[in-house]
């Protein structure tokens, strides 16, 4: 696999020169070891198969990252290291501009481990000047494969593998040996068997997250390669990797392991903290450390979900912090995620010394971040949909919230409180407040208004469009520069 990815690095560099069209595998946002092995060993298998493009076109895994925030994902990194894969030869976001391949006409994207386009991280949105989100990159999507909850339909131009397994490691790995089972060595074997060990807690029966078919293809891979190390041990190396946040700042703990959900203009990460509640809570000034992250990612909330264990039964502990500076949001969201169903976190409000923090003990230990997303972006989607059907009553909830200082205990009793225009609440509110002068936010969620055409008298979209006029228009410009040339 080195000699492929050595020379997608040498694609790259030379910006896609005189290709027709460049096949990309894009893992998700977290880029956690399960979506970077994926992205990596489908490509492989593309280039190695019909599937891929004739005629000389690159596949491209690309890690959904900025390169420099890969340095915080300590787990994937020891595995590539242990398997073998040089740093300098893997591509990331922000070296790819897929906006602009989109937009040439060339890219085709396959999705692994995520089944939607997302906005892209704030710093690639100011590295290319990025006006769009990634979801105007659906016209390129040609095959999904994920074990994510679906959030997209499948269509004949777009065919989509999903299964609940604990890894999307593991329907790779079926791809491979069911099509292509010859170009399987154990450098591939060993990142494939590392992802679904790390997703599957080594398969676990009391933590239940591992499926039949994870065992399937973890036993196949080890008949296979008997010399692969064992589960256990492996688990445990990549395990210590994964929770070591030695020397790491809030920002760069939340973004080891971050995933984003949008509604709209409503836009919360939800990140993964290998800590207890409590030393996440104790972290010096971290209201405003949280208040900056936000900011800095055009966020309106932060959703904490920390993980510790057990030091008796060494059983997972698993709880929540939620952030915003916004009470509307605040409260919104507390109440979606103590409603939630289908697994029920069974969320406990517990003291926070921050009031623009909530925090909670999570009952459910099973409800994971992948069981929740979909929560919040149902949520979030709904949100943004009923805002158009309502007034200017959302500052009238935002006094109120403003004003009286609700019990979150009290929210998973009552009714769901009424949603109100989440998009004149945000602008007021974050836009002036937080975010600066709304006018001069272009990067933001405010644009400034459509420049009028010099060209024609008034906006041709706001009536009848006069090409008499234009033309006239041009040829007196016309006479202008010829009579300017022959002074």
């Amino acid at each position: 696999m080195n000699d492929f990815l050595v020379s997608s690095r040498a694609a790259v560099k030379t910006s896609f020169h005189g290709y027709q069209r460049v096949h990309v595998v894009l893992g998700s946002e977290s880029c956690d070891l399960d979506s970077a092995v994926s992205s990596l060993a489908m490509a492989y298998f593309l280039s190695r198969t019909s599937s891929g493009f004739p005629g000389g076109s690159p596949v491209l895994p690309v890690l959904n990252v900025p390169r420099s925030d890969f340095h915080l994902r300590a787990d994937v990194l020891l595995l590539l290291r242990e398997a073998g894969v040089a740093m300098e030869t893997l591509v990331f976001r922000d070296e790819v501009n897929l906006a602009r391949l989109h937009g040439d006409r060339k890219l085709v994207l396959t999705l692994v481990d995520h089944n939607v386009l997302h906005e892209p991280p704030a710093d690639l949105m100011t590295r290319f000047l990025f006006f769009s989100t990634d979801s105007d990159l659906e016209g390129a999507v040609v095959e999904v494969i994920d074990h994510h909850q679906l959030q997209r339909a499948a269509s004949f131009a777009c065919p989509v593998t999903m299964e609940t397994v604990a890894s999307c490691a593991t329907l790779v790995t079926e791809r491979i040996l069911s099509r292509a089972p010859e170009i399987l060595d154990r450098q591939l074997a060993l990142l494939l068997y590392g992802a679904m060990v790390v997703d599957s807690v080594n398969l676990s029966p009391q933590v239940g997250k591992g499926t039949v078919k994870d065992s399937q293809m973890v036993r196949l891979l080890q008949t296979q390669f008997p010399d692969l190390p064992h589960g256990g041990a492996l688990h445990s190396s990549l395990h210590s990797a994964k929770f070591d946040l030695s020397g790491l700042s809030t920002d760069q703990i939340l973004l080891k392991d971050m995933k984003m959900v949008a509604g709209g203009d409503v836009r919360v990460s939800v990140s993964s903290v290998f800590m207890s509640l409590d030393s996440f809570l104790c972290r010096k000034n971290l209201q405003q450390e949280l208040y900056d992250f936000c900011l800095s990612r055009r966020l309106d909330a932060a959703v904490a979900m920390t993980i510790s264990f057990n030091a008796q039964s060494d059983d997972p502990v698993r709880q929540l912090a939620l952030y915003s500076s916004s009470s509307l949001y605040r409260q919104q969201i507390s109440h979606a995620l103590l409603n939630a169903h289908g697994p029920a976190p069974c969320l406990s409000p517990l003291s926070s010394p921050y009031k623009d923090i909530l925090a909670y003990h999570q009952g459910n230990a099973l409800a994971s971040r992948r069981k929740l997303l979909p929560v919040l972006a149902r949520f979030l989607s709904d949100w943004w949909h009923r805002e158009v059907h309502c007034g200017d009553d959302g500052e009238e909830l935002e006094d109120q919230l403003d004003q009286t200082d609700m019990m979150t205990s009290d929210l998973a009793d009552d009714c769901p409180l009424h949603i109100y225009s989440a998009s004149h609440h945000h602008r007021r509110r974050l836009g002036a407040e937080d975010y600066g002068s709304v006018e001069e936010d272009y990067c933001g969620r405010t644009m400034p208004p459509a420049p009028m055409n010099s060209l024609v008298d008034g906006c041709p979209l706001d009536g009848a469009f006069n090409q008499e006029d234009l033309l006239e228009k041009f040829s007196r410009m016309g006479g202008v520069e010829e009579r300017g040339s022959g002074q």
